[in-house]
């Protein structure tokens, strides 16, 4: 089945440009002149891809964008901007408002192609995981459901789980694999344009391109993570008694330059002199570099904390930001699933809280996400239970 497009322009001549290029690479699609008519097409007709130009009369690109992610039917569509300026801000605010990409006028016809064709094929490989995690879900209910009325033979109905359950975890990681080839001829073809000298603007381009692989690569791995937990649970975990606060300062300074690269000021403090927990050290790690790194991403200024403190058998690992707050305070809407149908550019939905929420539930802790009184950052405390010597 060919891919459908739509294009958004307000100038005829860029339309029939990009129509033509797309005609001759056998694309459909369809055009709009203006935010409202590509809003009318939306109503009536599914797109792979969106082309949408940022400077247009009454409504402009970032507002069109903005309704666009807004409407559940239409948020997954990846959608593309076209636009003159080499403006950070405007690129900034266009990632703001769900864009996924942005190419600069008078654009090159063979990255266009190329971006095009990436982010449609990244979104159907997103579909195609949520539909098959959706099917072999509803498989998995059918067996209980089947083990509930007979009763009478539970060894095998367990071995079939068994296989369901193998088959998803062979499956994802099959998918991340497959997802990750792509990927790495990305970086490739990154690094070799690298390689070569290029205008300030181009040299932009790529490094914004590095930039979204390597969060997409990550993303891959986090759900990878995220699954193998799900389906086996403690079963994953090996637990080994284990002094928690060297591990601490260590992923601190492990994240020292992306903090430092944005300007900012992180510290730790601690009021125990030892603290061992039965953890799954890498588990553990993991979790932590995810939270700290989303402290990291939603700070554009201002200060990182993290304080520990042992109290009642008990260790609290405060983090401390001055970033952006959570837009609601109740997370049950998110940690019910990873298959979560809003993709706005919000801290609530960054897929680390998921994980670090599993991981320290999984070692009998507890996590809670709170924004600070006076509304200037957020604070998010770990609690986990101190090993039974440790106890005084």
């Amino acid at each position: 089945m060919k891919n459908k497009v739509l294009v958004v322009d307000d100038n005829p001549k860029n339309l029939q440009v990009v129509a033509a290029l797309l005609a001759e690479n056998d694309y459909l699609f369809e055009v709009a002149l203006n935010g409202k008519s590509a809003l009318k097409w939306l109503e009536k007709t599914k797109f792979d891809a969106i082309l949408l130009d940022v400077m247009m009369p009454e409504m402009d690109g970032f507002a069109t964008c903005k309704t666009i992610k807004a409407d559940p039917e239409n948020c997954n569509i990846p959608i593309i901007f076209l636009t003159a300026s080499h403006d950070i801000e405007n690129i900034t605010q266009g990632f703001a408002n769900g864009g996924v990409d942005y190419i600069t006028k008078p654009f090159n016809q063979s990255e266009l192609l190329v971006r095009l064709n990436t982010h449609i094929e990244l979104k159907k490989s997103r579909e195609k995981i949520l539909d098959l995690n959706g099917w072999l879900q509803s498989e998995i209910q059918k067996k209980t459901e089947e083990i509930t009325e007979a009763n009478n033979n539970l060894k095998v109905a367990y071995n079939e789980l068994k296989k369901l359950d193998d088959a998803k975890t062979d499956f994802l990681n099959t998918i991340s694999h497959e997802l990750r080839t792509p990927l790495n001829g990305i970086v490739g073809s990154i690094n070799l344009l690298n390689s070569f000298d290029h205008e300030p603007h181009i040299k932009e381009i790529l490094s914004l391109l590095n930039t979204s692989v390597s969060k997409l690569e990550k993303y891959s791995y986090t759900a990878l993570q995220i699954s193998n937990l799900q389906l086996k649970g403690e079963s994953q975990l090996a637990l080994q008694p284990i002094d928690i606060l060297p591990i601490i300062k260590a992923t601190i300074h492990t994240l020292k330059l992306q903090y430092t690269e944005k300007c900012l000021e992180a510290s730790a403090s601690c009021a125990c002199t030892e603290a061992i927990v039965n953890i799954d050290q890498q588990l553990f790690r993991n979790a932590l570099t995810a939270l700290l790194e989303c402290s990291i991403i939603y700070t554009n200024n201002g200060n990182i904390k993290v304080e520990t403190n042992c109290q009642y058998g008990v260790i609290h690992i405060s983090i401390t930001d001055d970033g952006s707050l959570y837009s609601d305070k109740d997370f049950k809407h998110f940690f019910q699933s990873v298959k979560n149908q809003n993709y706005q550019f919000e801290r609530n939905n960054a897929i680390e809280l998921y994980l670090a929420k599993i991981v320290f539930l999984l070692h009998k802790g507890n996590i809670e996400f709170n924004n600070k009184e006076d509304g200037k950052g957020t604070i998010t405390v770990i609690s986990l239970p101190l090993a039974k010597a440790n106890i005084k």
